[in-house]
């Protein structure tokens, strides 16, 4: 195959956060967010190849997508085109941002056989997202699986993770519409909101690490922050009285719950409800389908 018809694909998991604690510095790698979320089975295919012009197309429609732009150029020295799928909704609080950044990263690092570790590839991602303020936390998570915690914010290589034991739960979400992440992170008032409740919430889930704990120090602060809309407090009431556990996604208007199908059939009174489940993968490479990766016989 020449170089032009090359073909390079990636996948990262979304990440949903429960609570965060936003952290700003002159150096966008020591720049992020502390906190906890969760790693999702569902995430973002790349596809990148050459092409004549510089294109990002998002669920097969062109878009803009600055956050991924950023990667692109910062790796790719002629056009590329790079397609992302995702497998959670855009715009909903799933950190689709990061993951079609992370992703991309190591698509073009094939691409252009760069040669870079796995950390400088999150680092491009990470200062990515700090820059466009498109999130603090999502690269550095989505690179470790499971369910995360950010005990020292940053990007890959300064940021320090641990994580909650946790089996793979099933994870029911719907979305009930969108918030501009970058409006939340520069409005100085829910800033100080979002740090006062987040340093109680990380403080309170070091002092009993547990997935339950994790979900709800999450509600917790939704309410505390002010960015509980009342339907989504609906909902979370309602998978409650259904016997399961939920919180809103941030940054989104989105419920995430845990529970059994009596959860899920609530949810249904709320919106689509889509299932995924946390998952302890991590970005990877994944095989073109265009190469011929088959062992030749004599």
């Amino acid at each position: 195959m020449s170089s032009d018809k090359k073909i390079t694909r990636a996948w990262a998991p979304s990440h949903i956060t429960g609570f965060f604690v936003i952290h700003r510095e002159p150096d966008p790698l020591r720049s992020g967010s502390c906190g906890c979320g969760i790693v999702l089975e569902a995430g973002c295919e790349v596809t990148a190849s050459f092409a004549d012009e510089y294109e990002i197309l998002v669920n097969g429609s062109k878009i803009e997508a600055r956050t991924t732009m950023r990667v692109v150029k910062k790796l790719a020295d002629r056009p590329v085109r790079i397609e992302c799928l995702h497998q959670t909704p855009v715009g909903g609080g799933f950190g689709a941002s990061a993951a079609s950044a992370l992703a991309t990263a190591y698509a073009l690092n094939e691409l252009f056989s760069l040669g870079k570790t796995g950390m400088e590839l999150g680092q491009i991602a990470h200062i990515a997202e700090v820059e466009e303020v498109t999130g603090l936390g999502d690269v550095i998570a989505a690179d470790r699986g499971g369910v995360v915690l950010r005990k020292k914010a940053g990007g890959p290589g300064f940021g320090i993770l641990d994580s909650i034991p946790s089996c793979e739960h099933e994870i029911f979400y719907v979305v009930l519409g969108k918030c501009s992440t970058k409006a939340i992170l520069t409005d100085e008032d829910a800033a100080r909101a979002i740090n006062r409740a987040g340093s109680y919430a990380l403080k309170e889930i070091l002092k009993k690490p547990t997935f339950s704990r994790f979900m709800q120090l999450s509600k917790e602060f939704s309410e505390k922050t002010g960015l509980l809309s009342s339907r989504t407090a609906d909902a979370i009431e309602a998978v409650e009285f259904a016997g399961g556990m939920a919180s809103m996604a941030m940054l989104g208007d989105a419920v995430f719950a845990v529970g059994d199908r009596k959860v899920r059939s609530t949810l249904e009174a709320f919106g689509e409800v889509g299932v995924t489940r946390i998952t302890h993968s991590r970005v990877r490479l994944e095989k073109d389908s265009n190469s011929d990766n088959t062992p030749r016989t004599a």
